[in-house]
């Protein structure tokens, strides 16, 4: 019979369902020297690095690692042709289970197939209804979704104002008490929608208000500071040119 990942597949789990020995760490070495005999071109011998095969199974301790791969030994899935000399060196092994087994499981209905055929009847007879996973999402129900409330303008000024306290800005109660009246009679206008989305956290929205209410302070500051610096400047200009003319005009008068 050709070798194949099917017959070594099948041979392992009708091993597997009859021997409580069996755990996880085994299917996945088995498997995996499975599929590294695969990808070598189904060799009779290979080898098996330790650290290489530690990592991809995500084994961490060398003493899972060995009872796995020993108990796999002991069980004639595998045989082992050399032993690695150290950590660094590849086992050599061979597969040697598949033959037997495939011969064995071929010849017989096991006991995974009774569980199987008893446990799992054909489509035409079966009322078992079909599952669907749901994740935590998909298992809230509708009626329970949060909906927006609107808040009051003093909630926005006990809000803004235990906001400022929080960042240390230096607020006056006034100021406080304008901005949660501008964000407030905003919203308040366009019935809490920011565009055409309705806003589903006013804290966040008035905290966004802040923000940009600073910039347009600073950039207001700015621009004045900018318009205070051109005036003072014509002044100067202005100042330079009277006293030039003055001087021109001394100059042209007869004495």
């Amino acid at each position: 019979m050709k070798t194949n990942g099917y017959s070594y597949s099948r041979a392992w789990f009708d091993f597997a369902f009859e021997t409580d020995a069996v755990k996880p760490v085994h299917t996945a070495l088995f498997f995996w020297i499975v599929e590294l005999n695969n990808r070598l071109g189904w060799k009779e011998q290979f080898g098996l690095p330790t650290l290489a095969t530690m990592e991809a199974l995500r084994i961490g301790n060398k003493r899972t690692y060995l009872a796995a791969f020993n108990d796999l030994v002991s069980w004639n899935f595998i045989e082992v042709v050399s032993e690695s000399k150290n950590q660094y060196t590849s086992a050599i092994i061979k597969i040697c289970r598949s033959k037997n087994a495939t011969a064995k499981v071929t010849a017989k209905v096991t006991a995974l197939d009774t569980a199987l055929i008893r446990h799992c009847p054909s489509t035409d007879t079966s009322t078992a209804p079909i599952d669907k996973q749901r994740n935590k999402e998909t298992k809230k129900p509708r009626n329970n979704e949060t909906r927006f409330t609107p808040p009051s303008e003093n909630d926005c000024f006990n809000y803004l104002g235990q906001y400022v306290t929080e960042k240390r800005l230096d607020w006056s109660d006034e100021k406080i008490n304008q901005v949660a009246s501008r964000f407030f009679n905003y919203y308040e206008t366009v019935d809490w929608f920011r565009g055409k989305v309705k806003i589903k956290n006013w804290h966040s929205a008035l905290r966004n208000w802040v923000g940009n209410n600073d910039k347009f302070e600073n950039s207001n500051t700015n621009q004045n500071a900018k318009q205070s610096t051109r005036e003072a400047r014509q002044t100067e200009l202005e100042r330079f040119r009277a006293e030039q003319f003055a001087v021109i005009a001394r100059a042209n008068t007869p004495t």
